[in-house]
């Protein structure tokens, strides 16, 4: 018990030794360069050119050279990213009126089959309130896929009020 006791006391007494030591005092510091600063350039050494300058003297600021036409880099593609059926919106038409559609009811949804040559290219499902849902074979494969005009997204829609 006296052995904690004794380190305890060591450590109060020693605590007024470290905070009395004086602050050290910080080397001043350049600051930043500002966007208007030329910046340093390198150099390259010409054949026939002077005596080498001093590598203990200080660096010479050189202005930089105005950017040419060749130099500049050819711009990214900016233009959103479209598939094929949301380019040719007249050919999707053009396909749906060329289809065989069947209707038939499925509990309160509406279900509509377009089929070309006897295969199913797209289902349209739709609900008592309005909405639809669109699924197509985009690839050719039988696989039915979202329409992707209608976004990454399948949202819930919640009726909150109704009137009339």
């Amino acid at each position: 018990m006296t052995r904690p006791v004794l380190f305890a006391t060591l450590l109060v007494l020693a605590m007024p030794l470290g905070a009395a030591s004086p602050p050290r005092q910080q080397t001043p510091v350049l600051p930043p360069p500002t966007l208007e600063d030329p910046g340093i350039a390198a150099q390259t050494p010409a054949r026939d050119a002077a005596p080498q300058r001093d590598p203990a003297a200080p660096p010479q600021a050189v202005p930089a050279a105005p950017p040419s036409d060749t130099d500049a880099l050819p711009k990214p593609d900016t233009r959103p990213a479209r598939d094929r059926s949301s380019r040719d919106a007249a050919g999707l038409a053009e396909r749906t009126a060329a289809s065989d559609v069947a209707i038939r009811k499925e509990g309160d949804d509406t279900v509509e089959e377009y089929r070309q040559n006897g295969r199913v290219w797209m289902i349209r499902i739709v609900r008592p309130d309005g909405s639809d849902q669109t699924f197509m074979d985009m690839t050719g494969n039988g696989r039915l896929t979202r329409d992707p005009n209608m976004g990454p997204v399948a949202p819930v829609y919640f009726r909150l009020y109704e009137w009339n």
